[in-house]
């Protein structure tokens, strides 16, 4: 039954993300919602430097395909430039989520479709040429 379910692979990535796992224990037992804002809002700030943007709770996880060495690529890349860049600029507590969040958005705000399709088109034409040879 594993062969024809098409997440059957998921486990493994996600074992490869242990950094994505909420970092603040006091998400799960947040206090109920009293009124416009909840009891913790009231009594402590958010630090933008410190807690994360959205709970784990709040991400909905979406598998995605691509060859090994463009994952490999890009969760080196998410790794050791962005978490690093972020981390530089003062953010603590940072999470897989948070940063796959921004990239996506980026990828749309910035209206990125010209750039993903010369990457869509660069890569038929390579795997075609690669074909004929």
């Amino acid at each position: 039954m594993a062969e024809d379910d098409p997440f059957a692979d998921l486990g493994e990535t996600l074992e490869d993300e242990p950094d994505d796992e909420p970092q603040d224990t006091d998400e799960a037992t947040e206090p109920e919602t009293t009124g416009e804002t909840s009891a913790r809002d009231s009594v402590e700030p958010r630090d933008p430097m410190t807690d994360t943007a959205f709970s784990y709770e709040a991400a909905k996880q979406r598998p995605f395909y691509a060859r090994e060495a463009t994952i490999e690529d890009f969760d080196s890349w998410l790794k050791y430039e962005l978490e690093r860049e972020l981390n530089q600029q003062g953010y603590q507590n940072i999470v897989v989520r948070e940063m796959t969040d921004a990239l996506l958005r980026t990828v749309v705000e910035e209206d990125l479709v010209d750039e993903v399709a010369e990457q869509f088109e660069q890569a038929r034409e390579s795997a075609s040429s690669e074909s004929t040879e």
